[in-house]
């Protein structure tokens, strides 16, 4: 049998269990309770952490068992069953929970997609249906592909569970985004999208559906602040991504190692040449709509696959849910996701078999993206700027010059490509469908890189979403380069790409531009001699022979060097020392003392009541000078109540906006000379508390406009009164 690209056969029906399988029914259960130990482990109580895995099983069944029905007769691997149930479930219950929370059904409104499907079920037609179709045990490539990948995710989380404590005893900082995330969770989950919890009366637009699940799981379990943000979700997010990987990649080879390889490059594939991290894994732990975005994507993929095979039903459907999944998870992915499908379509046009449903196709995710942006995104002011070359300079790689520009953001691109370089090997042949969405992709991601800037260097994020499609193709394609090696040419090209990992890790060069281009080398110049070699053997097809041989062997080694390079990365992850306390009043440090006061806060307080804080400055800071980053959240995210503005940089963009400005001017000017016109001003804008850091104030009494309802050591609660 060949390994080819969409060579795999359909799997035959037969039993749930094959044979030396274990039962499919098993694996759900075991981790369930994997789920469950690491929770507990993590520091959450065990009572929460139970009710937080039952509330996320049965979303992942709804989901599942809807994907069954959607496969029909077909044999189903429990691997494609809990990634496509987690995928299709996650947001479903997002949505149900955004679309009733104004009504009487809101507590419940996660539970609405599952009530449907339960729904369903009851009538004879769809039960038949659902009875049809058998679940395969899982087999040893899914087991191994997903517990590798399990094993890495758990290393990146551990250190990262490390350094955010959910009950820190002395003075602690988190990652500045992660009590922006917690408190976008709660604000989802209580107002919408139409008020923030960062600037009262302002509407959220931004891809926030990660947060709203976040907020609607901590309410539907009673979790605890940072637990589902930090615990939960990457747990969820990274088991459905390994397993849609592993979906994705058996649909695409039949080579056993290919899911293997799939999950490596995905979870641990890092670029070469660079010290900027450029790995899925690691920025889904501090971007959470990163992995919330990548279950979209990759359902999409499955579904498309599916849909040019005509093996599912609801093709469109689910492929225009998963766009706009992709939408409100995080942009990034529509943008990867429409460059991929736009080229699949464009290679289809004189395909008769699937032309007209490539066409369809992209018309539903056209459809979906611009609906969902209209719905979700436009109008809101975003940071991404047109500025070709930007990228090559933030690394060091742009020269003097225009030359020097376009040579460092060639570097750029080399060393982000080096772990798609599996893709080629798919195009020495009349390359499938799949194969031109996994261009498309990368294409696109590579483009938006090189073009777009962001003062938080946001623009990597589009080759980081690409590479989640693209690396599956990739691995598929190094499973048909593998066929066409000899084993010495296998082991020559494996040494040739640790050689180089290693080189681009450790080269410092005085021009950084040069590693990216000295990494390609290495297997560039065996596949040279690879091609030299088998250019003499001679033989009519000679060229193809060739060009084959050379492209195989420079696949594997670039795809080893960027595996190097991964796991270089997970050794340091591994060996970092575990975290210190902070110092007092260090940017973004609070106390425990600051907590207590603003849980009080929450305890003692109408949801509907707005507060206002001085804590607008990253670091405490007394007077009236400009703070130098505005990036402090804890207010909101502890309190859980809308703040009349907090965390300015984030609020609506850089550089602010005339009323962010003048928000936080009031806010700091109240606590500091207490006056009759800003206390009416607060009082209008439904502000009722005013929280005090005693740090970033001399200031000690506010009467008659304030007086204190609790107090500790850093923080003053004040409730204000009606001017």
């Amino acid at each position: 049998m060949t390994t080819a690209l969409l060579e795999r056969p359909a799997p035959a029906r037969g039993p749930v269990e094959g044979p030396g399988r274990p039962a499919a029914w098993v694996v759900p259960p075991a981790l369930a309770v994997l789920g469950w130990s690491a929770l507990v482990l993590s520091g959450v109580d065990t009572l929460q952490a139970a009710r937080l895995v039952l509330v996320v099983a049965v979303q992942v069944l709804t989901g599942a068992v809807l994907w069954r029905l959607a496969r029909g007769p077909a044999t189903v691997a429990v691997s494609e069953l809990l990634g496509m149930g987690t995928a299709l479930g996650t947001l479903l219950a997002m949505l149900g929970a955004q679309l009733l929370r104004p009504t009487p059904l809101g507590p419940v409104g996660w539970l609405a997609a599952t009530a449907l499907v339960a729904l369903t079920l009851l009538a004879p037609a769809v039960r038949a249906r659902f009875r049809t179709g058998t679940v395969a045990g899982p087999g040893v490539d899914e087991v191994a592909a997903v517990s590798a990948g399990l094993a890495a995710a758990l290393l990146f989380l551990w250190s990262f569970w490390r350094n955010h404590p959910l009950s820190p005893t002395g003075w602690w900082s988190y990652y500045v985004d992660i009590p922006y995330h917690e408190a976008l969770a709660t604000s989802l989950a209580t107002w919408g999208p139409g008020d923030s919890i960062v600037g009262a009366g302002e509407p959220v637009r931004y891809h926030w559906f990660v947060h709203a699940w976040s907020g609607s799981t901590t309410d539907a379990a009673g979790a605890g602040s940072f637990v589902v943000i930090t615990r939960v979700l990457p747990l969820v997010a990274f088991l459905g991504v390994l397993c849609l990987v592993v979906t994705w990649s058996r649909r695409l080879s039949a080579h056993r190692a290919v899911p293997f390889l799939a999950v490596l490059l995905v979870a641990v594939g890092l670029n070469v040449a660079s010290a900027s991290s450029i790995t899925f894994l690691q920025h889904s732990l501090l971007s959470p709509s990163l992995g919330f975005g990548a279950l979209s994507v990759l359902g999409a993929a499955v579904v498309l696959t599916d849909l040019l095979r005509g093996s599912v039903r609801w093709p469109y459907a689910l492929l225009g849910l998963f766009a706009v999944g992709c939408v409100g998870g995080k942009t990034s992915f529509a943008a990867v996701l429409g460059g991929g499908i736009g080229l699949l379509a464009l290679s289809q046009l004189r395909d008769r078999g699937t032309r007209r449903r490539a066409l369809a196709a992209l018309a539903v995710v056209l459809v979906a993206v611009a609906g969902a942006y209209v719905v979700l995104i436009m109008g809101s002011k975003g940071d991404l700027v047109l500025q070709p070359g930007a990228t090559a300079r933030a690394m060091g790689f742009a020269g003097e010059g225009r030359l020097g520009l376009v040579i460092g953001t060639g570097a750029t691109l080399l060393l982000v490509a080096a772990r798609w370089a599996g893709v080629a090997a798919l195009l020495s042949r009349r390359p499938q469908p799949e194969v031109w969405f996994a261009v498309g992709a990368g294409a696109a991601g590579l483009f938006l890189l090189s073009v777009l800037a962001h003062p938080g260097f946001s623009q990597l994020y589009f080759p980081i979403s690409a590479g989640v499609v693209v690396s599956v193709v990739a691995a598929a394609g190094v499973g048909a380069a593998l066929t066409r090696m000899t084993a010495r040419s296998r082991w020559t090209a494996a040494a040739v790409g640790v050689t180089a990992g290693v080189l681009g890790l450790v080269a410092v060069p005085e021009h950084p531009w040069i590693p990216p281009y000295l990494v390609w080398a290495l297997p560039l110049l065996v596949a040279a001699v690879v091609f030299l070699r088998r250019w003499r053997q001679g033989g009519p097809d000679r060229l193809a022979v060739s060009t084959s041989g050379a492209v195989a062997v420079a696949a594997w080694a670039l795809t080893v060097a960027a595996l190097t390079a991964g796991q270089v990365a997970l050794v340091d992850t591994a060996r970092t020392p575990p975290p210190v306390a902070a110092a007092p009043g260090a940017p973004l440090a609070w106390a425990p003392d600051q907590a207590a006061a603003l849980v009080w806060l929450r305890d003692h307080s109408a949801v509907d009541d707005v507060v206002v804080t001085n804590r607008q400055c990253s670091a405490p800071q007394v007077g009236a000078a400009p703070c130098d980053r505005q990036r402090w959240f804890m207010t909101a995210a502890l309190a859980e109540r809308r703040t009349y503005v907090e965390g300015a940089d984030y609020v609506a963009g850089l550089p602010h906006a005339a009323w962010v400005d003048e928000r936080v001017e009031r806010s700091r000017r109240f606590v500091d000379a207490p006056g009759e016109a800003d206390a009416r001003v607060l009082w209008d804008a439904g502000v009722r508390w005013v929280v005090v850091d005693l740090a970033s104030t001399t200031t000690r009494t506010w009467s008659p406009w304030a007086e204190p309802a609790y107090a500790t050591d850093t923080t003053v609660v004040l409730r204000l009164e009606r001017p």
